[in-house]
């Protein structure tokens, strides 16, 4: 075990020694003050630490300290929904908002994942353009309700108002399919296909599909190598609306390993006919695995419903 002199030689070295408000500089795995013994944090976005005094990261500037998280062997001591609510709070694309100031009114244009491993809980990066001169940024900075406002939100969607999404059928040269295990209502717990909303920032559900796979279960795929299964639009095939989805099969090699991430509580490959018989997946996902297994039978795969 190495001396505090040792520990921080090795911390300057490194460049992740922490000043104290005090005037101490402290290694990164000291979570007290050598000196006074004041607490440090760090930062959930950027991994920095900083002493207790500071409400905001010294590098970057984020609010939120990773100690609130916990471990993930361990559960985390704040739910998703929380950890969302930090980081976009009420924001949508097409809001308008404001940091506090009365020159800093801006519309959000973009919200997507920032780079993050899998298995941690994401950040999310935000696309601005401020009001005031028509600059546009990306940045990660999480909602404050203490000095963040909301100055109009976009019009809600009604009942009649059409979503639309892309889900992808993986499939094994074993002939096993990837599901995932939804977190969230509806159909919390039931098994699904990977998939989600086509954002504005798609190219098209082509795009949008290969996404959803690599944030749901990791596995990536080019979206020039997917096959349309086709289009499905149903009444009724989801409970929250009216939504239509395109469906595309992916061939994946042997052995490709899944990591549940995002909507995803897990994932398992599963035998593509037992999972037909069985008969419990979320939505009409098994109407497209149907679709799906004539189309690497040679028979007809396109279908609209």
């Amino acid at each position: 075990m190495g001396t505090y002199e040792t520990d921080l030689a090795a911390a300057k070295r490194s460049r992740t020694a922490w000043g104290c408000t005090c005037g101490a500089d402290n290694p990164a795995t000291y979570d007290t003050c050598h000196d006074c013994g004041r607490p440090s944090w760090t930062c959930a976005t950027c991994g920095t630490v900083n002493p207790s005094a500071r409400s905001n990261c010294n590098e970057c500037d984020g609010s939120m300290p990773a100690e609130l998280l916990g471990d993930r062997e361990e559960g985390f001591e704040m739910t998703w929904e929380e950890w969302i609510a930090t980081q976009v709070g009420p924001r949508v694309v097409g809001g308008r908002y404001n940091h506090g100031d009365a020159a800093s009114t801006y519309e959000v244009l973009a919200i997507e994942r920032g780079p993050r491993p899998l298995g941690t809980w994401p950040v999310w990066d935000i696309t601005v353009r401020y009001e005031q001169d028509g600059r546009e940024t990306t940045h990660c900075t999480g909602w404050d309700a203490r000095r963040d406002t909301v100055v109009a939100q976009p019009p809600a969607g009604g009942e009649d108002a059409w979503r639309f999404t892309a889900d992808v059928v993986a499939v094994d040269p074993d002939g096993r399919v990837l599901l995932i295990e939804r977190r969230w209502e509806p159909f919390t717990g039931c098994l699904a296909l990977p998939g989600g909303h086509v954002d504005p920032t798609d190219k098209d559900s082509r795009e949008a599909a290969a996404r959803e796979l690599a944030e749901e279960t990791g596995v990536r795929v080019d979206a020039a190598d997917l096959t349309p299964i086709g289009t499905f639009d149903a009444p009724g095939r989801d409970p929250r609306g009216r939504y239509s989805t395109d469906a595309y099969l992916a061939r994946v090699p042997a052995n490709t390993v899944a990591v549940a991430d995002d909507d995803a509580a897990n994932v398992r490959w599963v035998d593509l006919g037992t999972v037909l018989e069985d008969g419990s997946l979320a939505f009409d996902h098994a109407d497209i695995l149907r679709a799906a297994a004539r189309l690497l039978a040679g028979g007809e795969g396109s279908h609209s419903a």
